[in-house]
């Protein structure tokens, strides 16, 4: 399949118009009704070689948007918030596989993900396509340098609190008017970009690095290993097994799923547990106990060691701490 290549900011803009047949009602958004599907993309520039792209499409019809990011000389990087569901094809191009995620990938503009938006489906996601003038504005030396050295790279990191007060708010802006919209989503994706600058911080600047481009095939493997961790917090992975259902080489597979998410598989378990206990346990929805049954802790005070151990506090004072 042809592929658009993207040379600058107006020529995308141009053929994202002409790909949902649109119309600009501002210089700024363009209205979609057509035979590919009904909502809006909204386009938000900060210099030339930052930029962000807010799409809310319902698709009519599959959307395949295969764009060419590596030939484009005026950024170097892509990220991509809010997504949900893609489909990609197999590197034979015979099979489809659907990614599930949340939170953010970044990654070197050669590596940015190409899929398929299924008919019925929403296209929702905020992509920004950004420079070294970006990572540049980052508040700590190594973790730029961390980017900036790297030929190649792609990380996903989960949604944190930030980002998802930040999906609520932008939920309620697409209730105001066009014009409105205009005005407070410019605002909004100047925040946006710290947010992301200060994402980007979370990355493991010790890991090993994949000397080549990651497969959607393994993509898809990643992705999939992480889903089935995230659908039961309350037993522990057998890590071998999973990694055995991917059909792919085992430290290869070990290798970049380290890489991708920041942690080894068995330790992403760990910590996303203990984001999900400590989610929970502000909320105030479930008591100590109930929390610890939940997740697989065999008593009270395993539960509470554990919490401490990662946390430096007890149950009890870290909600003291953290509640208004």
């Amino acid at each position: 399949m042809h592929k658009e290549i993207i040379h600058d900011f107006n020529q995308h803009k141009q053929w994202l118009q002409n790909y949902f047949q649109g119309e600009f009602v501002h210089p700024n958004l363009l209205k979609v009704d057509s035979e590919m599907g009904k909502g809006f993309v909204y386009f938000y520039k900060i210099h030339p070689s930052n930029y962000f792209m807010l799409f809310r499409v319902e698709a009519r019809q599959d959307l395949n948007l295969q764009i060419d990011y590596a030939a484009s000389s005026y950024f170097k990087y892509v990220a991509s918030f809010f997504n949900t569901d893609l489909w990609i094809e197999s590197n034979d191009g015979n099979i489809q596989h659907e990614i599930k995620w949340s939170g953010f990938y970044t990654c070197t503009k050669d590596m940015a993900v190409n899929g398929t938006v299924k008919k019925g489906e929403l296209l929702k996601r905020v992509s920004i396509f950004f420079s070294d003038d970006a990572l540049n504005e980052i508040d700590d030396l190594q973790v730029n340098q961390y980017y900036t050295n790297k030929k190649q790279f792609f990380h996903f990191f989960e949604e944190q609190t930030d980002l998802k007060a930040f999906r609520l708010m932008l939920l309620e802006i697409l209730n105001y008017s066009d014009i409105l919209q205009t005005k407070v989503l410019s605002v909004k994706m100047q925040e946006l970009y710290y947010i992301f600058l200060n994402g980007l911080k979370r990355v493991d600047t010790t890991v090993g690095h994949h000397p080549r481009k990651i497969t959607n095939n393994q993509l898809a493997a990643l992705f999939k290993i992480r889903e089935r961790i995230l659908d039961d917090l309350s037993q522990r992975p057998d890590v071998s097994q999973l990694v055995a259902e991917t059909g792919l080489d085992k430290t290869q597979i070990q290798q970049l799923f380290h890489e991708v998410f920041g942690f080894t598989i068995y330790n992403y378990f760990t910590v996303r547990r203990m984001d999900k206990i400590k989610d929970i346990l502000l909320e105030g929805s479930m008591n100590t106990s109930e929390i610890a049954e939940k997740f697989g802790f065999t008593h009270l005070q395993h539960f509470s060691n554990s919490f401490k151990k990662y946390y430096g506090l007890s149950p009890r004072k870290f909600l003291k701490e953290h509640s208004f």
